[in-house]
């Protein structure tokens, strides 16, 4: 049953279907507003339930959202195991499904995201966004722009932004979006399984090989993503309201985001930031002034000030009184000046 599921939602004519349900890919783009991403979800929730109607008709369960989730629960169940990894008590699990199981969870994260290119999780823009009267030389710079959670749907981020200063420079630069289907915080790979930060970290290596500089950028969780991939990056890391400690951030609702999980999750992240600011990496983290957002860039600040006190400068914490909320990024934009904070960080060590 678990692999007829996960076969019936990985179709070419349901693929076909998302991608008529998409205006656009997104990449040239940096938001998207709230209420298009809502109705796109439920579009692909009413795709989804009609393609598993003879499941839910096998196992008793109605044709809708509370039937298509139930099923899902019953798949989940079924295809858990648990095993241990660490001794202490404090540690919950690593969690692991069985091969049906992992393979269903990779389809549903390929399924629920607002993203038509193959493969979903990166797209390399060469030049990206340049105008077509701009002479396009090789270029020197690659910028790594991970996605968010966005509006409960992962699609790429900051494509707009980043075409408008691509268009300001003497220089252009190349984009890889690298976005997270699964909303794991870059823990889960493209099977299913938790070896997530392998596989990303491989791909984004071989991608920034050519390279003389590299520079990354994220908002939320693509900010965290920044964060836990910025030893990759030889300039700048651009982070707005990162999340640091998985453990205590109300934005993780996965239920296989174990203890564990996060806890591997943060010490990667710190010693990642660690290397990346003594190789001369400068980290900037915007952020408001909610308490959960300052919580998590103060845990930052202590580890790399007792870690890297000679480098600790490397570390600029950029603060937004005038933003109450999560969303510093969507705010910038709003207030017209996410343009000039990016330039401002993303550039201020590259000398072309």
């Amino acid at each position: 049953l678990i692999n007829d599921i996960a076969e019936c939602l990985s179709t070419s004519s349901l693929y076909q279907f998302r991608k008529l349900q998409l205006e656009c890919d997104a990449s040239d783009s940096d938001f998207t507003p709230e209420q298009f991403d809502l109705e796109l979800i439920g579009r692909l929730y009413y795709s989804a339930i009609s393609r598993t109607e003879p499941y839910l008709r096998e196992v008793g369960l109605t044709f809708d959202h509370t039937g298509f989730t139930a099923l899902l629960a019953l798949c989940r169940a079924s295809s858990a195991t648990d095993c241990a990894s660490m001794s202490s008590s404090k540690y919950q699990y690593m969690p692991i499904l069985s091969e049906p199981g992992a393979r269903l969870d990779a389809a549903l994260s390929n399924h629920f995201n607002a993203i038509t290119v193959t493969g979903r999780r990166f797209f390399f823009s060469h030049h990206h966004g340049l105008e077509s009267s701009r002479p396009k030389t090789r270029g020197k710079h690659l910028i790594v722009a991970f996605s968010s959670l966005g509006n409960g749907i992962v699609r790429h981020e900051f494509g707009g932004s980043l075409a408008k200063l691509n268009n300001q420079m003497a220089e252009s630069f190349d984009v890889l979006f690298v976005a997270d289907v699964a909303q794991s915080w870059y823990q889960k790979d493209d099977r299913g399984g938790f070896n997530g930060f392998a596989q990303y970290e491989s791909r984004i290596k071989a991608a920034s090989k050519p390279y003389k500089h590299v520079s990354l950028i994220g908002d939320s969780m693509g900010g965290s993503g920044a964060l836990l991939f910025s030893h990759l990056a030889t300039e700048s890391v651009v982070a707005f309201a990162p999340q640091v400690d998985l453990a205590r951030d109300a934005h993780v609702s996965r239920d296989d985001m174990t203890l564990l999980v996060k806890e591997k999750f943060q010490t990667r992240l710190f010693e990642n930031a660690e290397e990346a600011i003594k190789k001369g990496v400068t980290l900037f983290v915007h952020r408001g002034v909610e308490s959960s957002d300052t919580q998590h860039t103060d845990q930052l600040m202590s580890r790399l000030a007792s870690k890297c006190p000679l480098e600790n400068e490397r570390l600029k914490i950029i603060e937004h009184s005038d933003c109450n909320h999560h969303q510093i990024a969507v705010h910038l934009k709003q207030k017209g000046h996410l343009l000039e904070a990016i330039s401002t960080c993303l550039m201020s060590n590259v000398v072309m």
